[in-house]
């Protein structure tokens, strides 16, 4: 029985990330930055996912769109983009350590392609056993997974920390009330900046 989990595992995880690139380990990864604006050529050069900003007040202000969800955030943010990320994916930061991330994974074809009914859990699982693999040849410790609520939504959430870099890579998955999708959120940061995991508690899902 563990066997066969470990290959459920194993196989989701390859197929979540061929799916979703944001689901993939961020720390590392310094080359993404805030769109450059400079000129009309370089704008063109990146497709971005659509988002919106709606005011709520002078120094707060709501982020995100009805297909992965919306954070409440102060006005120091500013949309980040990492190259190859999936169309959904939706990325937020006060710099370049400090990232928080919103997608979503539709459930159906990660199912035909692997007979899993995929969900949450196996979502975040699947998350904790692929860190593990990548322990083997990377510096990755306290790699956790944990039922717990982000906000106020049901969760699972999975962490672990990058030493050689400082960061602090928190996910959390959690499955629409339809069961139809699970919603990614995440928070990566370094360790002198601690606070900045409680961004990511203002999420709200669509619809909500």
């Amino acid at each position: 029985m563990k066997i066969r989990r470990i290959l459920l595992a194993a196989l989701c995880a390859a197929v979540l990330l061929s799916s979703t690139s944001c689901i993939r380990a961020m720390v590392g990864n310094r080359t993404s930055s805030e769109p450059d604006t400079s000129s009309e050529e370089s704008v063109d050069s990146y497709s971005y996912p659509d988002y919106s900003v709606s005011s709520e007040s002078a120094a707060e202000t709501k982020y995100g769109n009805e297909t992965v969800g919306w954070m409440t955030l102060d006005e120091t943010f500013f949309q980040w983009y990492t190259p190859g990320n999936s169309s959904t994916c939706v990325q937020y930061a006060k710099s370049p350590y400090e990232i928080l991330t919103m997608d979503v994974i539709e459930c159906a074809p990660i199912k035909e392609q692997t007979g899993v009914d995929f969900d949450a859990q196996v979502a975040a699982s699947s998350r904790v056993y692929q860190l593990q693999e990548e322990a083997s040849s990377q510096n990755i410790e306290k790699i956790t997974g944990a039922r717990e609520a982000l906000g106020r939504y049901d969760a699972y959430q999975v962490y672990c920390y990058y030493p050689d870099d400082d960061q602090y890579l928190v996910m959390w998955y959690m499955d629409s009330p339809d069961k139809t999708v699970v919603y990614y959120v995440a928070a990566e940061f370094r360790s002198s900046e601690m606070a900045f995991f409680n961004f990511a508690q203002t999420y709200q899902m669509p619809g909500n």
